[in-house]
């Protein structure tokens, strides 16, 4: 009992450490996020990408990359798009793109694992959705795409500036992501405490096997952007390569079975292959070259603060606890405050 009571005190001090380490990157991008949504909404993307074929998959991956939507949350949008008039690889390149990286995912992962990833992970999303937008139209006779609807005549009073800014980036995108950040920092602080440094390096040595391991795990299962940070640092800490993780920040965040299913239903099962396998080879050759920059003896940033913060628990700096009482506090008030600010 006390050996069980011991292993969870040191899993929830990895965990809260691992929340303080990444609360003002995660913050941050909430803000920025929230001042993107001011011009990069639907419907400016529909006007941007609905019309055209490889000048629309460009524009395309050029504005679903700072979105903040995961995999499920692109599923809708794609198909509002693809009713609008996009065509199918336009349709094909944002829902690529749009859920490996977002502005908020992006901070999260240069705090955490610092320049080299967090510049990757947004290269990697332009080559994925650029190539898949261009294989879907080479495989595809894109058939006449329907006419866009018109724009309802009705038009709402606009919040002021600054309300919409705090409402997109502090409570939609937390209600959003929130619940999924809490779990990875709390898979990861479990990583690192029940797995033993190196284990996976020992049981798997392979780099390129690493990979399609973390691939044939990632692909299926749902998870966002931002919390795949956290999930990727826990593999890392269990011995995991450099490459594999970024392998893992690729196939994870960019699809999952719904988004599969959704490709189907809205291009067909080529497209839904040639999807897949877009991902797959880019993913994989993300996960070569982040192998072939890493340096020997690499650590992430954020597995060296967490270790730092994680041990002797009680020392922990006050700012660690401040930082993590404050993301907890934005993520409580977006899923549960409606109920306070309706009463």
């Amino acid at each position: 009992m006390k050996e069980t009571m011991t292993i969870l005190s040191t899993v929830l001090r990895h965990a809260w450490a691992v929340l303080g380490e990444m609360s003002p990157w995660v913050l941050g991008g909430f803000l920025v996020a929230g001042v993107l949504s001011l011009w990069l909404n639907a419907r400016v993307v529909r006007e941007h990408f609905g019309r055209g074929r490889t000048g629309g998959i460009f524009k395309a991956v050029g504005l679903g990359i700072p979105l903040p939507v995961c995999s499920c949350g692109v599923i809708p949008l794609g198909a509002s798009l693809h009713k609008h008039g996009a065509g199918r690889g336009p349709t094909a390149a944002f829902l690529m793109s749009t859920p490996q990286t977002g502005v908020d995912s992006i901070a999260v992962t240069y705090g955490l694992m610092g320049p080299l990833f967090a510049l990757l992970r947004p290269l990697a999303a332009l080559v994925s959705g650029v190539a898949c937008g261009l294989a879907v139209e080479a495989t595809e006779d894109d058939a006449a795409a329907p006419a866009a609807e018109a724009a309802n005549g009705e038009e709402e009073e606009p919040d002021p500036w600054w309300r919409r800014v705090l409402h997109n980036g502090f409570v939609v995108l937390p209600r959003s992501v929130g619940g999924a950040l809490v779990a990875g920092a709390l898979v990861s602080a479990l990583v690192m405490t029940l797995v033993p440094d190196n284990y996976l390096a020992e049981k798997v040595s392979s780099p390129l096997a690493q990979m399609i391991l973390t691939l044939a795990f990632g692909i299926p299962v749902y998870i966002c952007s931002t919390a795949a940070v956290p999930f990727a640092l826990g593999l890392l800490a269990a011995g995991i390569s450099p490459g594999a993780a970024m392998a893992f920040l690729v196939g994870g965040p960019g699809v999952s079975a719904s988004t599969l299913l959704a490709v189907w239903r809205l291009m067909g099962l080529r497209s839904m292959l040639v999807y897949v396998t877009v991902l797959a080879v880019c993913a994989i050759g993300f996960g070569l070259l982040a192998e072939a920059l890493v340096p020997a003896g690499w650590m992430p940033p954020g597995m060296r603060m967490v270790t730092d913060h994680a041990h002797g628990g009680a020392g922990m700096a006050w700012s660690v606890h401040a930082r993590a009482v404050l993301l907890l506090g934005v993520v409580a008030w977006a899923k549960w405050g409606r109920r306070f600010r309706a009463g």
